[in-house]
């Protein structure tokens, strides 16, 4: 499979970001509650790339996402490559190189990816109630970390191909 020079760079944007999660988590710990941002991760490169860029993308991604998280490995793969499928058989409905189309798509997945996730790994106690509080409160904030930093993620990704020579608006219109 021929990985393209797009889906090496956004593979490191996104996992620069990844980074700087795990570091924000780190002190939000502190609080009792952590972000997740998967949906935004996976956002660009399912409404921009194609099939086959997109697969090794989200697989290199679900990799990497499952060697820091407690999931059990492969978990996030799974859910990603979904993910994908589902995105990318439904972004021809979509404006793809709208902000807003990837703000409401990368809201939509994250919020999917969380409930998912917590319906996966409910704990079979008895403090439910506080599981899925605990849920909510980290689903919220993590929402609003997707509301205000989808836009700058986005231009980040863009401005990290133009870098590299790769034109995507360019590409995507004259393929129309």
């Amino acid at each position: 499979m021929n990985i393209q020079l797009r889906t090496v760079v956004l593979l490191a944007v996104t996992l620069v970001v990844l980074f700087l999660l795990g570091e924000i988590n780190h002190y939000l710990a502190a609080w009792h509650v952590q972000l997740y941002l998967g949906g935004l991760l996976l956002t660009f490169p399912l409404l921009r790339l194609r099939f086959k860029q997109g697969l090794v993308f989200v697989s290199a991604l679900g990799f990497f996402h499952d060697a820091v998280t407690a999931f059990p490995f492969g978990a996030s793969l799974v859910a990603f490559l979904i993910a994908h499928t589902v995105v990318y058989s439904l972004r021809s409905h979509f404006h793809r190189e709208a902000p807003t189309s990837g703000l409401a798509v990368a809201f939509v997945l994250n919020g999917t990816l969380i409930l998912a996730f917590a319906l996966i790994w409910m704990p079979d106690h008895t403090h439910k109630a506080l599981y899925w509080q605990r849920i909510l409160v980290d689903a919220m904030f993590s929402q609003l970390a997707v509301f205000f930093i989808a836009g700058w993620f986005f231009m980040l990704q863009n401005e990290a191909l133009r870098f590299f020579g790769i034109f995507l608006d360019q590409e995507q219109r004259q393929a129309e």
